[in-house]
């Protein structure tokens, strides 16, 4: 029985497998997901096994790509009304960015003034003040990092 349960582990380890829903509640929302729900249409179905290149002699192997086609009833648009899109979404994203930026510079100068603005019960207990030292590195963190985000994505904006 065991080694019956083993083989279809192994089967299933050696498959990729993706398939796409598209479900529609009563109230018009759009749900994608890979996991089948009662009244949703599959939109998409790809198996192929899964890909281990082997490596010989020092040399890599490359899959090649293969492009999956669009489902007929998959959306298109014209190359200018992609073009608009793609400024669009440049503009949005470096909005963005200058945002971020002014927020991490508010919250690098809100950590710079916490010493000097210490309040009474910060200074009669000092783990007061190390939480809130605390949470404003945090806040430095986070828009660091979502900087950094947002640059990367606008490196990948054609």
């Amino acid at each position: 029985m065991h080694s019956k349960r083993l083989i279809a582990l192994l089967f299933l380890c050696n498959m990729a497998h993706a398939d796409i829903y598209k479900y529609v509640d009563s109230n018009g929302n759009v749900t994608f997901t890979n996991s089948p729900i009662k009244g949703a249409v599959r939109i998409m179905s790809e198996s192929q096994p899964a890909a281990n290149p082997v490596r010989r002699n020092n040399e890599s192997v490359k899959s090649p790509r293969v492009a999956a086609p669009s489902p007929i009833n998959f959306p298109k648009v014209d190359a200018a009304t992609q073009k608009n899109r793609d400024s669009n979404r440049k503009l949005i994203l470096e909005e963005e960015l200058s945002s971020e930026r002014e927020l991490l510079n508010k919250a690098q100068k809100n950590l710079q003034d916490a010493d000097a603005n210490r309040s009474a019960a910060e200074q009669a207990n000092p783990k007061l003040y190390l939480d809130r030292i605390g949470r404003l590195r945090e806040a430095i963190v986070m828009h660091e990092k979502n900087v950094t985000a947002l640059q990367a994505e606008l490196t990948r904006v054609r």
